[in-house]
């Protein structure tokens, strides 16, 4: 249709999404959302002669005669040489293509994931600012070469960190294919490079129930806070993630009825999950609870809840003062799921208890059909679990025997008293 000025000012959104072509300028349209108006462009793009739509600038910021202007100019000889997608790249962030370092690139990169909501975003912004900028950060995207991705991968393996070289690299093939698509770069310097990975064997340290004990105790003569300690024993009692546990605010807890339920948005698995609480958990609770009043239950020096990186970091640093072998704060989850095996309670309801994706979602009947919340038997198995870490760090015994076929499976079972 012939656009007017009446027609923009007045077209309302009708629900969908909808462009409205201007038949005086070849390409240009009018992009109505519910959120915005919108000018864009369809064009053919030079170097794959597919077609390819983006918009340029929004209504009532720029007019009608404004954005036909505009069009023109983007079309016009294809800005130089670049594309139209380039081009209104450079309107938009004053940055030429010419121009762009990989510092940039990354932080648009990781600016394009938080606006996506990845919560990885946090974490690519650290590895980029630790391992990547100061290798390549001030090179031009333009000469990036494979063998400038593999020196920043050479660099972080030198140190003896495998794993993070290959999620590094993940990170940087993702990138640059990311650049490709957005246009900064006519080709992809991750595309089929495979950095040397060094497959690092799973961990499988679990603590015994003598390390459970010092651990325990040597956590008072750690270095780290207050909210630290106790957030490292609320995972351990519990077998929850530190990220989730670490984010927990007072809102979700029901001391009552003894629940903390975690929201789908900070569920690993995107679901929300109720974890029943056991009484030494409940007892850690109420430590930290009784002693502030933030939102946040294990609040950082700002007040805010703490980061996986600040207890990432106090963990590394109190090492020789708990006096274990090396451990990491996941070793924690995995103690709880091993100690809860040798109780006898079933691996279908340790997943339950973990949130494990392959148990809560690892078939069409517990994903689609069965709407059981199990929290009988999850109450059950915490509970269980949490009896016999209470006596352990006591330093007695556990009322508790394994549970067997000839046993209540969601109870209690008591008999002999089983050593610590």
């Amino acid at each position: 249709m012939k656009l007017t000025d009446r027609f923009v000012s007045t077209v309302k959104p009708t629900g969908d999404q909808i462009d409205y072509f201007d038949e005086g300028t070849a390409g240009l349209f009018l992009r109505v959302s519910a959120q915005r108006k919108a000018w864009g462009l369809l064009y053919t793009r030079p170097a794959d002669g597919k077609r390819a739509r983006t918009t340029f600038a929004t209504y009532p910021e720029k007019s009608l005669a404004d954005a036909r202007a505009q069009a023109i100019e983007l079309k016009s000889g294809l800005s130089d040489g670049k594309d139209a997608s380039a081009a209104v790249r450079q309107i938009k962030t004053g940055i030429g293509a010419d121009d762009v370092s990989v510092k940039q690139l990354a932080e648009l990169y990781i600016d394009d994931r938080r606006q996506r909501g990845r919560r990885t975003a946090d974490d690519m912004e650290r590895a980029m600012k630790l391992d990547v900028t100061p290798v390549i950060g001030s090179m031009a995207i333009a000469k990036l070469r494979r063998a400038d991705l593999s020196r920043v991968t050479d660099a972080i393996k030198a140190r003896g960190s495998a794993v993070q070289a290959n999620r590094t690299a993940a990170m940087l093939k993702a990138m640059t294919a990311w650049a490709v698509d957005k246009g900064y770069l006519e080709h992809d310097p991750g595309h089929r490079w495979k950095p040397p990975s060094e497959a690092s064997p799973p961990r499988e340290r679990a603590f015994t129930a003598a390390e459970i004990q010092q651990f325990w105790t040597g956590l008072e003569h750690a270095d780290m806070s207050r909210w630290t300690i106790e957030l490292l024993r609320f995972c351990l009692a519990t077998g929850c993630r530190q990220g989730e546990a670490a984010g927990m605010l007072r809102s979700e807890l029901d001391l009552d009825m003894r629940v903390w339920l975690i929201p789908a948005e900070r569920s690993k698995n995107k679901r929300p999950h109720a974890v029943p609480l056991s009484q030494i958990a409940v007892e850690t609770l109420k430590r930290v609870l009784d002693a502030h009043e933030l939102p946040a239950v294990f609040p950082g020096p700002k007040g805010t809840p703490l980061t996986n990186s600040g207890i990432a970091r106090a963990v590394q640093r109190s090492q020789e003062a708990i006096g274990l072998e090396k451990w990491t704060s996941h070793d924690l989850r995995r103690t709880a799921a091993t100690h809860m095996a040798e109780l006898g309670i079933s691996p279908f309801d340790i997943g339950l208890c973990l949130n494990h994706v392959s148990t809560t979602r690892g078939t069409v009947t517990t994903s689609v059909y069965v709407k059981y919340t199990f929290e009988r038997e999850k109450r059950a198995a915490l509970g269980t679990w949490g009896a016999r870490l209470a006596a352990i760090v006591a330093g007695g015994a556990a009322d508790i025997l394994p549970m067997n076929k000839s046993k209540k499976r969601y109870g209690v079972a008591r008999g002999k008293r089983a050593a610590a």
